[in-house]
C-alpha cells in the first residue's frame, strides 16, 4: 500500500517520514506529540477526507436553498483538501488552513493535479491573523501565528468533528473570533461537532476504520465523562511487497457542551441560525453529530433560522 502512496502522490519525504517513523515505533510513540504527519498519507489513501466532500456540497446545497451562493471560501483544518477541492469544481475562490504540513503538502498536490488555484497555508485556526489587502503578513515572534486575506469570505468551514480537538477552554473564543474578522458582513461559519453523545459510546472499544488487502486501520475508542475527553488510539499496518509495517497516533477530542458553544458564538458576534443532524433535520439533544451553522451577527436574519432551537 505504501509503495501505491507514494506513486500516488509522488512525495518521497512523506513516505520516508512515515517509515522512519513506523520502524521506531518504541522510540517516537512516547515522544511524537504531531498528528496527522505520519497518519496523512494512510488517512487520504483510504479515504476518511470523503465526509468532508459531503459536507461541503451539503453546505453548499443548504445555502442555496436560501439563494445564498458563497464566491470566497475559507476551509478550516482542511485535511488533505477534499472540501476545498469541492468548493473549488464549484467555481469558489478557496483558501485552506491546516495544522499539519504532511497533509497540506497532499492537498497542494491533488490541487494541482486538478487545476485548481487554492491557497493552502500552514498554521493553528485558533491563531488567525486577518490583514488588509495592501497589507503585508507580519512575522512575529510567535512562529505558530499566520496572517489570512481579511474581511472577504463569505463562508468558513471546519469539518469532520476538527473543532473537537480544540480541547483547551478558551479554544472556540479564539477561533470564533479570528472567523469573524474574516467574514464578509453577513457571511457563513459552518462547522459540525461531535458530541458527549457519541463519545458515551467510546466505551474502551476497538473500531476498525480500514481493512484491505495491504492496509489495515484501527481505532481503540475511550471517554472519560468527568474531563470530558475522548481518546482515539489509532494504529494502522501496511504491506510493502512481503513486509508489514506499523503505525500509531494517538488523537485526543474534547465534547463541547451545546451552551457553551453558543456563548463562544455570541462572544464573537456571530449569531446561531442553526443545528442540524447529518440527515439534515433539526439536531435532537442525543444527536452525536451536530451540523451548526453562524451568521456575522450584523447581518440581517434569514430563513436558516429556522433550524434553531433554543
Amino acid at each position: 500500500m505504501l509503495s501505491v502512496a507514494k506513486q500516488l502522490y509522488g512525495n518521497a519525504l512523506i513516505f520516508q517520514e512515515l517509515l522512519h517513523f513506523v520502524q521506531h515505533d518504541n522510540d517516537w510513540t512516547m515522544s511524537y506529540q504531531a498528528i496527522y504527519e505520519a497518519y496523512a498519507p494512510i488517512y487520504d489513501a483510504i479515504g476518511q477526507g470523503r465526509f468532508s466532500t459531503r459536507m461541503a456540497a451539503w453546505a453548499l446545497a443548504r445555502l442555496a436553498e436560501n439563494d445564498i451562493r458563497p464566491a470566497h471560501v475559507l476551509d478550516l483544518a482542511c485535511g488533505t483538501g477534499e472540501a476545498a477541492l469541492a468548493f473549488a469544481a464549484t467555481g469558489c475562490e478557496v483558501a485552506g488552513v491546516d495544522r499539519s504540513a504532511a497533509m497540506l503538502e497532499i492537498a497542494r498536490g491533488k490541487a494541482r493535479d486538478a487545476g485548481y488555484k487554492i491557497e493552502f497555508l500552514h498554521g493553528d485556526m485558533r491563531d488567525l491573523e486577518p490583514r488588509t489587502k495592501n497589507q503585508e503578513p507580519d512575522a512575529p515572534a510567535d512562529a505558530a501565528r499566520f496572517s489570512v486575506l481579511g474581511s472577504r469570505f463569505d463562508l468558513v468551514t471546519c469539518f469532520f468533528d476538527s473543532m473537537n480537538y480544540l480541547v483547551d477552554d478558551g479554544d472556540l473564543d479564539r477561533v470564533y473570533a479570528g472567523v469573524a474578522r474574516l467574514l464578509r458582513s453577513g457571511g457563513y461559519l459552518l462547522f459540525d461537532l461531535n458530541t458527549a453523545a457519541e463519545y458515551a459510546t467510546w466505551d474502551e472499544r476497538d473500531c476498525v476504520t480500514h481493512d484491505g488487502r495491504d492496509c489495515l486501520v484501527y481505532n481503540q475508542l475511550n471517554y472519560d465523562p468527568d474531563a470530558r475527553l475522548a481518546r482515539g488510539r489509532i494504529v494502522w499496518f501496511v504491506r510493502e511487497l512481503d513486509r508489514w509495517w506499523r503505525g500509531e497516533e494517538t488523537h485526543v477530542e474534547r465534547a463541547w457542551g451545546d451552551d457553551e458553544v453558543r456563548a463562544a458564538l455570541a462572544g464573537a458576534g456571530l449569531a446561531l441560525v442553526g443545528r442540524y443532524d447529518l440527515t439534515g433535520g433539526i439536531a435532537a439533544e442525543a444527536s452525536p453529530r451536530v451540523i451548526y451553522v453562524a451568521r456575522r451577527a450584523d447581518a440581517a436574519t434569514d430563513n436558516l433560522e429556522r433550524g434553531t432551537q433554543s
